[in-house]
């Protein structure tokens, strides 16, 4: 399958194009010299914002269909879902950051991506849960390791499941 990875030099952005290369898919590379639609540390950022619009448009003009979009647990009103602690500090310094990226709103086939904090590490792959964020479980905590929300996003993009469904991501 032909992937295209927006921040392949990104920590979750290299994994997803390590997996994709190791599973045999053909995958253009779409990279700057810092992160490409993260905030990096700036958390007041408005750039993944501003940067969905266009993304989506150069899609429709190319006649592609799939996006699968990394975000965060806590955007797009999602922060009721969060532990007390990650809610807290969401609202503290990622308020603008994790504001609704304009994604879902769109024509595409999208998925959004909301895992939990990142840790490092995976112990087994693909162990990770996923849960809808309107599902009855109530808040969710923890940390989710790169290489498995990396194995969700490759996963999402070749399996055609989870259409227009956003995810949360947790161990």
């Amino acid at each position: 399958m032909q992937l295209t990875v927006l921040g392949a030099t990104g920590p979750i952005g290299g994994l997803v194009l390590l997996q994709a290369l190791a599973a045999g898919h053909r995958v253009t590379a779409l990279v700057r010299d810092v992160c490409a639609l993260g905030p990096g540390k700036d958390y007041r950022s408005t750039l993944a914002t501003r940067t969905a619009g266009p993304v989506l448009e150069a899609m429709a003009a190319a006649g592609v269909r799939r996006l699968v979009w990394l975000s965060a647990l806590g955007s797009g009103g999602t922060v009721r879902r969060q532990s007390l602690f990650q809610a807290g500090a969401s609202r503290l310094v990622m308020g603008t950051l994790m504001a609704d990226k304009g994604v879902a709103g769109s024509d595409r086939d999208w998925t959004i991506a909301l895992p939990v904090m990142f840790g490092n590490g995976r112990t087994v792959p693909g162990g990770y849960e996923t849960i809808p964020p309107d599902g009855t479980r109530g808040r969710v905590g923890g940390r989710i390791g790169r290489a498995d929300v990396a194995d969700f996003l490759l996963r999402a993009a070749t399996g055609g499941q989870r259409i227009r469904r956003r995810v949360i991501l947790t161990r």
